[in-house]
């Protein structure tokens, strides 16, 4: 596909614009995720290396959502810029004709769709598994010390923890913890939690008892001289984690009797990516077609329908888990009709 000066002038408009997009998109994205993980560095002495590690291993699943943003809205911008400044126009009356704009929106579409195809289908799953992975590096290195007489401690999930007094690091006095997840109750007069080297925390009571619910809202107490808990101490953050995420296409591929969620995930991975490609030369066509407002609505625009894309998305993926989509259809819906609106919008700038 040869390009003239003009069609390279084009690109060069486009691609800092992309960049610039992915880079801006991506920091919003993970915002919250960066407050959190700031939050272990300050107050639970994380290592810095460990937490930039973390956040370097979930880049690629927040660009599979950033490159078609960014190219609908590098394409949307540049030829709206372009339209804005008349020079649209004058590459029109020197002979240049539909295909001419087409040329370099595609080939930006076309980067979009590679680089979003190798995220999907190779560097998110990695991605995400030594990101989890660094996860539970860092549940290790999180400190009990923090927990103070007198308050309530809520940091280990599922679980609030109480003490009256505490002699020393990894001793206390007249403890309550409370599980929330089944309403048991535990109180003794002293004990000692230290965490584990298994991402655990192992919690040694003495001279206690336990008050647990029973069948028919009872409460059995059962009272002990000494008693020790081994319970798993998992981040508490925000973050989740879904099997079909960590999948690579093949393991997908095994598992699609099982549940729709394998046949969308496998299906979304292509997708997106197809979308990256749409998304360019929606840009182009919506930059030309809205050329009295030339950048200004460029950012906004493409935001918009970028939130209407996914929330066919989304929809369609509630679709196919209720049974009224096929899981290998589903994803390609939202597709489907910004295909239909692309070539709406391409004849009439083009024709």
């Amino acid at each position: 596909m040869q390009m003239n000066t003009l069609q390279k002038y084009i690109i060069r408009e486009i691609v800092p614009l992309f960049v610039f997009g992915n880079v801006l998109f991506v920091v919003f994205l993970l915002l919250e995720k960066l407050i959190n993980l700031a939050d272990l560095f300050f107050t639970k002495n994380v290592p810095a290396l460990l937490i930039a590690e973390t956040i370097i291993y979930y880049l690629p699943s927040f660009l599979m959502i950033t490159i078609p943003t960014s190219a609908l809205m590098a394409s949307m911008v540049g030829f709206g810029r372009l339209s804005a400044d008349s020079e649209i126009t004058v590459m029109k009356a020197a002979g240049a004709g539909g295909r001419f704009f087409l040329k370099p929106a595609v080939i930006v579409g076309i980067g979009a769709f590679a680089l979003s195809m190798f995220m999907s289908v190779y560097l998110m799953p990695l991605g995400s598994t030594l990101a989890i992975n660094n996860l539970a590096r860092i549940a290790k290195s999180i400190s009990v010390k923090d927990m103070k007489e007198n308050e309530m401690y809520d940091e280990i999930p599922g679980l609030l923890f109480y003490a009256d007094k505490r002699p020393d690091d990894n001793e206390f006095g007249k403890i309550v913890v409370i599980d929330k997840n089944t309403g048991t109750i535990i109180t003794a007069e002293t004990g000692a939690i230290v965490p584990s080297g298994e991402s655990a925390l192992v919690m040694n009571f003495n001279n206690g008892r336990v008050v647990a619910e029973t069948a028919g809202e009872q409460r059995t107490v059962v009272r002990f001289g000494e008693m020790a808990m081994n319970l798993p101490f998992e981040l508490k953050d925000k973050f989740s984690k879904r099997d079909e995420y960590f999948m690579t296409m093949f393991e997908l591929a095994e598992n699609f009797d099982d549940h729709v969620n394998y046949k969308f995930e496998f299906s979304k991975r292509f997708a997106l990516p197809v979308a990256g490609l749409l998304m360019g030369i929606l840009g182009m066509s919506l930059g030309i077609f809205f050329h009295r407002s030339g950048r200004s609505i460029g950012i906004p625009l493409s935001l918009g329908l970028t939130l209407f894309y996914y929330m066919i998305f989304f929809t369609s993926l509630n679709l196919a888990r209720a049974g009224v989509l096929d899981g290998f259809f589903a994803p390609w819906l939202a597709n489907i009709f910004f295909t239909l609106v692309t070539a709406l919008f391409a004849y009439r700038v083009l024709k």
